[in-house]
């Protein structure tokens, strides 16, 4: 018995330990192609957050980060999207119909590790594309609409 609780001992760190490192491993998939990110996907408050350069580029859309006020443009066709670092409000106006939006957001956009990480549905929604979470492998799918 001595000599098997060291082993079961070992033998749960290891379960828990690539459990954890799971749960950290957040993919995110457009249109089925894996998206790699300079900065790790990262879950802040129940929301999944991801570096906004890279999800708007790989989006379609051209960005424009404004250092002061902290804020972020990014265009897609006729529609453009601002957030703005710390306010929890993401606003979107769609140049071909005329038709603006503002939005109250559950996470404010945030900066960590110098990158701007914004909130992945929100940001996808805006540009009227489909987002769906699977918690059971982490996984962020955007299916792109006919927009």
């Amino acid at each position: 018995m001595k000599k098997l609780l060291p082993l079961l001992l070992t033998a749960l760190f290891l379960i828990m330990s690539s459990a954890a490192y799971a749960a950290d491993d957040i993919a995110v998939y457009i249109d089925g192609e894996r998206i790699e990110f300079d900065v790790e996907p990262q879950i802040i408050n129940e929301r999944t957050m991801v570096p906004m350069r890279k999800i708007f580029e790989t989006l379609g859309a051209e960005v424009e980060w404004v250092p002061e006020p902290q804020m972020i443009f990014a265009t897609r066709g006729a529609r453009c999207v601002l957030l703005q670092i710390g306010k929890s409000a993401i606003a979107v106006k769609d140049f071909a119909t005329g038709e603006e939006t503002r939005t109250q957001l559950d996470i404010a956009p945030v900066i960590v590790d110098e990158r701007t990480l914004v909130p992945v549905r929100a940001i996808s929604e805006a540009y009227g594309m489909d987002v769906e979470w699977d918690g059971e492998t982490s996984s962020v799918y955007i299916t792109r609409g006919t927009e």
